[in-house]
C-alpha cells in the first residue's frame, strides 16, 4: 500500500516523534503465563525449589500464593503444563 506523500510528511513531523499505538492488552492466558514464568525464574535462582509460604520473605510468599492458586485451578494448571520444566505444578502446599 502506498501512503500519500502529504500523510507521510505529517508522520515525519517531530511533534509526532513520541506518538505510538497503544500496546495490545494481554489475554488472561498471557497474564497467567507471565506470572508463572516469574515463579519459574525465582525457582531457578533458588536451586529449582518451589517458593515456600514464608511470610518473613514477602516476595517468596507472594510467589507461593500465586503458585498455589494456579495449582488449585485445573484450567490454569493445564494452560501451563508445557511450561513447567521444574515440576512446580506438582508442589503440595499444606493449608
Amino acid at each position: 500500500m502506498e501512503w500519500p506523500k502529504d500523510l507521510l510528511e505529517i508522520f515525519d513531523d517531530p511533534l509526532f516523534a513520541n506518538v505510538h499505538p497503544k500496546a495490545p492488552k494481554q489475554t488472561p492466558e498471557q497474564v497467567v503465563r507471565d506470572g508463572f514464568l516469574a515463579i519459574c525464574q525465582w525457582s531457578k535462582a533458588h536451586q529449582g525449589r518451589a517458593p515456600r509460604m514464608n511470610k518473613e520473605q514477602r516476595e517468596e510468599w507472594l510467589l507461593a500464593k500465586r503458585l498455589k492458586g494456579i495449582i488449585e485451578d485445573d484450567a490454569r494448571r493445564e494452560i501451563l503444563r508445557n511450561e513447567d520444566k521444574l515440576n512446580l505444578l506438582d508442589t503440595v502446599y499444606d493449608d
